[in-house]
């Protein structure tokens, strides 16, 4: 309500409210809008007797001074911005307690403080751990994140750059416990992972893999530490260096060799003694001197020696170890071209066993005839058995086939096949002979078939082989002596086939307390395999598992909905090396012309063994087997019957 004395201006206006009995004012129980409270009362005058005789005078109350606002907003936080009046101040807040966020220069805070500017602080700004550590588990600090935006053409969309800076616990639970502040980013919505650069707590940096430091100047030596092969140091101030003889060779005198020597070029030796280059082993598995010619083309040659004089050797091994698998000269050529060991003159190659109990066997010869019908080696062992080795240009030639009576059918190597695809070598297991080392019993196989003490094996190899080229076999499989019954019994498992050039990968991780947890793969993993394809398995309890980011920087992470679960995860990967590029595998392929008609295993199918393939590429050597395969059973059969009675 206003009121208006006549000739006067309004007075300020008085809100009525209603009460049970009456209307009264709003503020009739407030000094100016104010609580009497607000006031500080002066002290009451002294009145004198002669005054208090007199009229009284009348004498004005206090006055208060008024605050006032210009039109608070909600949300806003009020300041003073002079000695009576109240304005909304540049701080907003959003949500109450523990959900309220407060805005400095912003109106939509997105974390508990938000501030839209720059900003100054004159002490230390503090990141606390987010915990106390504890024996099972250090604790990282709060992080520091820096954040840029990045458009995505593609998506047509932004997306946050994010750099974190973290401080880390390193030696938890140890008498020295320490930490490290390390480097974290992240793209888009990925939480940040480890970079690999980290500062240790006495400053030394460890940089990210593949870091480079291109920087150029002179830098300063304060020490010079000697390694293999000097002497003289450590030097920190002045001193010499000098060739420790004991670990160099020197040039001029008699150098003595007792490890392994690798020459990338050529050596040439000359001497007027009896001996340029001495190969010697004692070893009884060892070999006195080793050619290799490993170019991928060309006629290369492992070994060469050339003599002059009517009784020369060109070549000549010795290996004097009585006992042992010991080799007089060995010479391996991997290029097609190429001869292991090569022989020029009347007769080629000459080799003697004179080891009369064990695989001996010796054999002369070359022949250079196109014929495949040609005999290339003679071979004898010297316990009665004879073998013909084949050595033919035509298509249908044979590299190596040998029989043996008693002692060793062939060793050697077959490097010849026709265009249609020629085999290495074939053998044939004979009675109580060996077939290329081939427990050779039983006479009906050629090579193996179903693993059986009565049959023999194509090739039995002790030791590792080498193979540069494919591998084709019916099943993949491992034999081993059994774990529980190794004396006797075997434990066979077969390999994982797939259509694809496929490399499975495995492995155990336990996420952290935020439910993050980051796989590291070899630094070789993405430029070997791609196409990846994922499996997690979580181990103990209920909980879901995701893959949150996908390899890159041959490293993937794991996110669960719950901390500390422990999840078994399986990466597979195609291969892309540049073999498996040059060479892909071709699921489905047709047989040749020559080859329809026949199988790899014709008993599966009702054929006759007439019809397996080797007849087709080689159908006068398969033959050639076929008869000795029935003369080496008819001996069986013979040796089987019962002595007959003598007269009396």
């Amino acid at each position: 309500m206003g009121v208006q004395i006549s000739g006067q201006a309004e007075q300020p206006r008085v809100l009525l409210v209603s009460a049970p009995y009456a209307l009264k004012a709003g503020d009739a129980e407030t000094i100016g809008g104010l609580p009497p409270s607000a006031f500080v009362l002066a002290a009451p005058t002294a009145i004198s007797s002669a005054a208090a005789s007199s009229t009284a005078e009348t004498v004005s109350p206090l006055t208060a001074t008024d605050v006032t606002t210009t039109g608070g907003k909600a949300d806003y936080l009020p300041i003073f911005n002079a000695a009576s009046t109240i304005i909304d101040s540049v701080l907003y807040q959003t949500g109450t307690g523990s959900t309220a966020k407060v805005g400095l220069n912003t109106t939509t805070p997105a974390t508990t403080l938000d501030v839209n500017g720059a900003g100054t602080v004159r002490g230390t700004l503090s990141l606390p751990a987010t915990a106390a550590a504890t024996a099972t588990a250090g604790k990282d600090s709060q992080a520091l994140n820096l954040v840029a935006s990045a458009f995505n053409g593609p998506t047509t969309s932004a997306f946050a750059q994010t750099f974190q800076l973290r401080a880390e616990p390193v030696g938890n639970d140890t008498a020295t416990p320490s930490g490290a502040l390390s480097l974290l980013y992240g793209s888009g919505t990925a939480v940040p992972a480890e970079t690999g650069l980290h500062i240790a707590s006495n400053g030394r940096i460890t940089f990210a893999t593949g870091q480079t430091f291109p920087g150029t100047g002179d830098g300063t030596v304060t020490s010079v530490a000697t390694g293999l092969g000097l002497k003289g140091g450590p030097i920190t101030k002045t001193g010499t260096l000098t060739i420790d003889t004991t670990v160099v060779p020197q040039l001029a005198v008699a150098n003595k060799f007792t490890a392994n020597q690798t020459v990338s070029g050529s050596v040439t030796a000359t001497s007027s003694a009896s001996s340029s280059i001495v190969g010697n082993t004692s070893d009884s598995a060892g070999t006195g001197v080793i050619g290799n010619a490993t170019a991928s083309s060309g006629g290369t040659t492992g070994v060469l020696g050339e003599a002059s004089a009517t009784s020369a050797v060109g070549v000549k091994g010795y290996a004097s170890a009585a006992t042992g698998n010991t080799v007089g000269v060995w010479g391996v050529a991997l290029s097609p071209g190429g001869w292991g060991v090569y022989g020029k003159g009347a007769t080629g190659v000459v080799a003697l066993a004179t080891w009369v109990t064990g695989p001996g066997g010796s054999f002369t010869g070359f022949s250079a005839a196109s014929s495949s019908g040609q005999s290339g080696t003679d071979g004898v062992d010297s316990t009665g058995g004879r073998g013909d080795v084949n050595l033919g240009s035509s298509t249908g030639g044979v590299g190596v086939m040998g029989t043996g009576g008693f002692g060793v059918g062939v060793m050697g190597t077959g490097g010849f096949g026709g265009n249609d695809g020629g085999a290495g070598g074939s053998f044939s297991g004979g009675v109580g002979n060996m077939a290329a080392y081939g427990d050779g019993i039983d006479a009906t196989n050629i090579g193996g078939g179903t693993f059986s003490e009565t049959q023999a094996y194509a090739g039995n190899f002790t030791g590792d082989i080498n193979v540069t080229g494919k591998i084709y076999a019916g099943t993949k499989d491992f034999k081993i002596d059994h774990p529980l019954d190794p004396a006797n019994k075997y434990l066979f498992h077969a390999s994982v086939e797939s259509s694809e050039m496929m490399n499975i990968y495995t492995g155990n991780i336990t996420t952290d307390s935020e439910g993050h947890a980051t796989v590291q793969l070899p630094e070789w993993f993405q430029v070997l395999n791609t196409d990846f394809r994922y499996q997690l398995t979580v181990i103990g309890q209920f909980a879901q598992a995701i893959v949150a980011r996908e390899i890159e920087n041959n490293r993937f992470e794991v996110r669960t909905n719950a901390p500390n679960v422990k999840v078994s995860w399986q990466v597979t990967g195609v291969r892309q090396d540049a073999y498996a590029k040059a060479n892909p595998l071709v699921v489905e392929q047709e047989k040749g012309a020559r080859l329809r008609g026949f199988y790899i295993h014709p008993e599966l199918y009702g054929a006759p063994p007439e019809k397996q393939i080797e007849w087709a590429r080689h159908p006068q050597m398969m033959k050639r087997i076929k008869e000795m395969q029935a003369k080496q059973q008819a001996t069986v059969r013979a040796a089987a019957q019962p002595a007959a009675a003598q007269p009396k």
